[in-house]
């Protein structure tokens, strides 16, 4: 997995004074438009991502698009024990929210209820870095049609939503997280960093320049050992 695009010492800047104006709850909650990271710094609009011909994604503008469709889904607006979201809608088509690149995907049913790691409880799943230099992973697929490596657009499909994983003891469902890349394999900070609902919530309406990107980068410097930690983690290679 390699990801490019890292912000610069101003908007660092820029974020530390909205931090300190507003705190780091207030980023997690309330999207950014692309117009908006634009004027803060215009290269977060223009990530490159390395693709699997080697060659690097033109400048593109960051337009999302809800990626869940085919059927009708619901969510609720919390999550158990860490920053997610679980999608409801059995069967329905799983999209790239945005363009980016396939980073990771399981195509076996690793999870052992009497052992239950946590590395293998998504079951079937996709991993992408989008062009915002976000992590998106969708977890408990019935099926998987991407491969790592795979260039995508917003609107993709990456599989179906099922019931793999700890999601065969639950209702058929999507596990969605958005976190930061990690340069190395690991599930704590895959599973999710920020609440997705917000992001999710904005995409249906037909906002389609809401990011999590400032959110994710707030996070990053609050925390930025999270990747070194979770690489750490005594299952991290079965991630």
């Amino acid at each position: 997995m390699h990801t490019r695009g890292r912000p610069s010492h101003l908007l660092g800047a820029v974020v530390a004074v909205l931090l300190a104006g507003c705190g780091v709850a207030k980023l997690d909650s309330t999207p950014a438009s692309t117009t908006a990271l634009a004027n803060l710094q215009p290269d977060i609009t223009v990530v490159q991502t390395t693709v699997a011909s080697s060659t690097t994604a033109a400048a593109r503008p960051l337009v999302y698009v809800f990626p869940f469709t085919g059927q009708v889904v619901s969510y609720q607006h919390e999550h158990h024990d860490y920053p997610a979201t679980d999608v409801f809608g059995c069967g329905a088509n799983v999209v790239a929210p945005l363009w980016g690149t396939v980073v990771q995907t399981r195509l076996e049913d690793l999870w052992d209820p009497k052992v239950d790691d946590p590395a293998t409880r998504g079951g079937l799943y996709v991993a992408m870095v989008g062009g915002d230099n976000v992590r998106y992973y969708f977890a408990h697929l019935a099926s998987v049609s991407v491969a790592p490596g795979d260039a995508v657009d917003a609107g993709t499909p990456l599989g179906i939503m099922g019931q793999t994983g700890n999601a065969r003891k639950t209702a058929c469902h999507t596990h969605f997280g958005i976190s930061r890349p990690c340069p190395s394999d690991e599930w704590a900070v895959r599973r999710g960093e920020v609440w997705p609902w917000t992001f999710l919530d904005a995409w249906r309406s037909g906002n389609t320049t809401s990011s999590p990107a400032l959110a994710i980068y707030a996070i990053a410097q609050q925390n930025p050992q999270a990747c070194e930690f979770a690489q750490n983690a005594p299952s991290a290679g079965d991630a």
